[in-house]
């Protein structure tokens, strides 16, 4: 009788078990990525100078500038040099030329005006009409640094093929930065943009002084918890493809009906200069080319880089006949599951099908959220830009009933504030027509799960756009200050804080100067450094880590903590751990990347207070 009673209990019980959460296998039971926007390690961290016994490399340490933000002892190595391509076609083995005997004036290019919310036209900055450099350069000596509207600064390119230029896959030649932004710009498909006009100067070179008092916010989580000085953006280029990598470890594609097809031909990139033009490119541009078909080594620009990545001995990991999405698209649906077309101007690429880490973390029985500012509710009515977006409307719509306002009202604001391609889940059907839709949020949700210790296992967490640090809208004081108030709101929650961990990083550099070298992966990228910061109990103390990361690191902390498997085949988890080497930042077992567990120290003797 017993003995039924118990097993009558434990069937029972089976239900319940079977959906109880899969334990950690560290103590960190919460992971909280943070996402800001479009800074390089080096245009944040150039000045950062380590506790004692840690070492960092930046432009302060390899001698490129001094702690004033002057010209160091080797500034020669980031002198900006005009380059030429070779035979009129793209190439990344450009032939060096002059050294600029001035960099161009930075512009405004990106920067709007918060009162008026209309962009500024891409004019050179008149705060920087003094500035003489030849490379890297102090922005804060021209631009105040601070939260207040009106200190933006231009938004430098950083697009694809630009990115892979600028660089050459390893960034051996810290000369070609500035050439590329100003013969490119943003591509023939940007309105406005000519080979006359393109609307770009040397805002790309400018860096922050954290000796000088810049970033003091993310200067001191970085003396107190954990900060890395080899973390890379996934992919070269732009926002759209390294949210796409965070969360997938892998590539958009362009698929109909989950198969894969052809672009329009306007869709295709091609970055073969214009004939009588330097570096214009043929197609390229937010109104047009976005995907290549890599696996056609003969292609324009595609070709180039499989000569790079021949001679490296490394696969370009492109499916037959597959084009993957390199540069920005909108995301297919809207937060509440609609298609996006409202605004035909705009491109969006189709829904996605390929593994992504939502449906991995559902399937493990661990709970996720994605929390993503202003997508919906009081996260997006309440904020100040709310009201300027509704005298927009009426400016447009005039006449038209209440109904219609609040609906044109809605859409404005959610342009400015919700980073839709920070929220790259929304693309995926099986998220965002399907039961896992409740758990892509906004900042209000955030905040309530913390104050009530509801918080997920796993959480992603991106900013409103002008809290985001991303230059032309925001500034990195803003997305200080947004770190800041989340640190904060754990530190209130003790119980809860003590066993978490934010990871605070950005989703690339947006095309700022970076001196770190680069490793190639696969076709597309590893690009350049960004900047992380790891912020728990549990972190390094005042450590500086040097292993090779990027974002498929996330996803292999993950994958490791809750003993899961990587997403697929061919996604970026699947590499293994670097081994370390001569040189503590080049794996010696290419191509491999970390997985964030260098950074913490789960012994307790190193644990930040």
């Amino acid at each position: 009788m017993l003995i039924r009673r118990l097993l009558a209990i434990t069937l029972a019980l089976a239900p319940l078990a079977a959906q109880a959460e899969p334990p950690a296998r560290t103590p960190i039971r919460h992971l909280v990525v943070v996402v800001g926007e479009n800074v390089t390690f080096d245009a944040l961290f150039a000045t950062y100078r380590p506790p004692n016994g840690q070492t960092v490399r930046n432009l302060l340490s390899e001698g490129l500038v001094r702690a004033d933000g002057s010209p160091g002892p080797a500034y020669a190595r980031a002198l900006q040099h005009r380059q030429h391509n070779r035979d009129g076609q793209w190439t990344l083995d450009l032939a060096r030329g002059a050294p600029y005997a001035r960099l161009p004036q930075p512009s405004l290019a990106g920067v709007f005006n918060a009162k008026t919310l209309e962009a500024l036209d891409p004019d050179p900055d008149p705060r920087f009409a003094s500035m003489y450099a030849r490379g890297p350069f102090q922005i804060t000596r021209h631009a105040a640094y601070g939260t207040d509207f009106g200190l933006e600064t231009g938004d430098p390119v950083h697009r694809f093929f630009q990115m892979w230029q600028q660089n050459g896959g390893s960034n051996a030649d810290l000369g070609r930065y500035t050439w590329v932004a100003t013969t490119v710009g943003r591509g023939p498909d940007t309105p406005g943009i000519t080979p006359e006009h393109i609307g770009q100067g040397a805002e790309l070179m400018g860096f922050l002084n954290m000796a000088a008092g810049d970033a003091p916010i993310f200067r001191a989580l970085a003396e107190r918890y954990a900060l890395s000085d080899n973390y890379h953006q996934s992919i070269q280029g732009g926002t759209t493809a390294n949210f796409l990598a965070l969360a997938t470890g892998d590539v958009a594609r362009y698929e109909l009906e989950a198969r894969p097809a052809t672009p329009p031909l306007k869709q295709i990139e091609d970055p073969t200069p214009q004939a009588g033009t330097e570096n214009f490119y043929t197609r390229d541009g937010g109104h047009g080319g976005a995907y290549a078909r890599c696996d056609n080594a003969t292609a324009p620009g595609v070709a180039a880089i499989h000569r790079h990545l021949k001679r490296l001995k490394r696969d370009a990991n492109c499916a037959p006949g597959t084009y993957y999405l390199l540069n920005n698209q909108e995301p297919p649906f809207l937060p509440d599951g609609t298609a996006d077309t409202a605004r035909p101007d705009h491109l969006v690429y189709p829904p996605q099908t390929i593994p992504e880490i939502g449906t991995a973390l559902t399937t493990g029985g661990i709970r996720w959220a994605w929390y993503t500012g202003g997508r919906d509710g009081t996260d997006l009515t309440d904020d100040p830009l709310y009201a300027g977006s509704a005298r927009l409307a009426r400016e447009r719509l005039a006449g038209a009933d209440d109904a219609r306002l609040a609906v044109a009202t809605a859409t404005i604001a959610r342009e400015m504030i919700y980073n839709n391609s920070g929220d790259p889940l929304v693309s995926f059907p099986r998220v965002i027509h399907g039961p896992d839709r409740s758990k892509l949020q906004n900042l209000d949700a955030l905040h309530a799960a913390i104050a009530d210790g509801s918080l997920p296992s796993v959480s992603f967490v991106v900013p409103k756009n002008i809290d985001s640090g991303h230059p032309g809208y925001s500034v990195s004081a803003r997305y200080e200050a947004f770190v800041q108030d989340l640190v904060a709101r754990f530190e209130a929650n003790p119980t809860l804080f003590a066993s978490t961990a934010l990871v605070i990083t950005t989703d690339e550099g947006g095309g700022y100067f970076d001196s770190g070298w680069i490793q190639t992966l696969d076709f597309f990228g590893d690009g350049p450094r960004i900047p992380l910061l790891v912020v728990s109990p549990y972190a390094r103390r005042g450590h500086v880590d040097h292993v090779y990361q990027d974002h498929a690191s996330v996803l292999k902390f993950i994958e490791y903590n809750w003993n899961l498997p990587p997403l697929s085949a061919r996604s970026r988890d699947r590499l293994p751990n670097p081994r370390p080497g001569k040189d503590p930042y080049r794996p010696a077992n290419p191509p491999a990347v970390g997985d964030l567990t260098s950074m913490f120290d789960f012994g307790g003797a190193q644990r930040a207070r």
